[in-house]
C-alpha cells in the first residue's frame, strides 16, 4: 500500500482530518514557506494528535544547531531537507537516530547524480523551480524515476500530485509515498476537506 504524506499543515483541524482520513506522515514547514509554522503552532498542531510519531518537520539550508533545537522541543522522529544539505549534514541527524527524508528537485536525469552520496531513510523527488523550493504544484517528468526501481522502495514522490493524476503516478512510479500540499488545498496552507479526502481514498483504491 502507498504512503501518504500531507505536508503544508498550519492548523490542528487540518492535521486531524488528514490523521482520521489514513495519512501516514503530516508534514510541518519551519522554513520560509507561504505555510510556514511557528513552534507554538506546531505544538498546538501535535499536541491535538497523541501518540502520532509521524510528523516530518520540513526544513531547507537551515544551521543543524537550529533544527536540532526544533527536532527536540518537538521531539520529532522524521526531518526532510528541502534545500542544498549535503549527504554529510543529513548524517549528522541521521547519527541521532532520527530518520532523514531528502528531497531533490527534479529537472532531468543530471537532478539526480547525487543520490548515492546519500545513507537516509528516504528521498523525496519534487519539481523543480527557480522561484520556490516547494509546493509550485507542477508536475515534472516522471519518465527521469520510472527506470530506476532500486530508489523506489524509499521514494516520496510529490510535486504537483492531486486527485486526478496521483492515481497514474501510483501506476508509473511505484512510489513508497506519495506527498502532496497544494493539490488539496483552498487557499496555501489551508486544506480544503472534500479534495483531502478525495485524495487519499484514491491513493487507497490505487494500491
Amino acid at each position: 500500500m502507498t504512503r501518504i504524506k500531507i505536508c503544508g499543515n498550519t492548523n490542528s483541524e487540518d492535521a486531524i482530518l488528514a490523521k482520521e482520513s489514513g495519512a501516514n506522515f503530516l508534514g510541518l514547514i519551519f522554513t520560509e514557506s507561504k505555510r510556514k509554522v511557528s513552534i507554538e503552532q506546531a505544538k498546538v498542531i501535535i499536541a491535538a494528535i497523541p501518540n502520532y510519531n509521524s510528523f516530518v518537520g520540513v526544513f531547507a539550508n537551515q544551521p543543524k544547531e537550529l533544527v536540532e533545537k526544533i527536532v527536540t522541543q518537538l521531539n520529532l522522529n522524521w526531518v526532510q531537507f528541502h534545500g542544498d544539505e549535503t549527504s554529510r549534514y543529513c548524517d549528522y541527524f541521521t547519527h541521532k537516530k532520527i530518520n532523514v527524508i531528502k528531497t531533490f528537485r527534479v529537472q532531468d536525469v543530471m537532478s539526480l547524480k547525487r543520490l548515492e552520496e546519500y545513507d537516509i531513510a528516504a528521498f523525496l523527488f519534487d519539481t523543480f523551480s527557480r522561484h520556490e523550493l516547494g509546493g509550485t504544484g507542477q508536475t515534472f517528468d516522471w519518465s527521469v524515476i520510472e527506470k530506476r526501481p532500486y530508489i523506489h522502495g524509499k521514494l516520496f514522490l510529490a510535486g504537483g500530485l492531486t486527485v486526478q493524476n496521483v492515481a497514474e503516478a501510483i501506476r508509473r512510479v511505484h512510489p513508497y509515498a506519495v506527498d502532496v500540499a497544494s493539490g488539496i488545498e483552498q487557499s496555501p496552507g489551508k486544506k480544503d476537506p472534500k479534495l483531502l479526502k478525495e485524495f487519499i481514498q484514491s491513493v487507497k483504491e490505487s494500491g
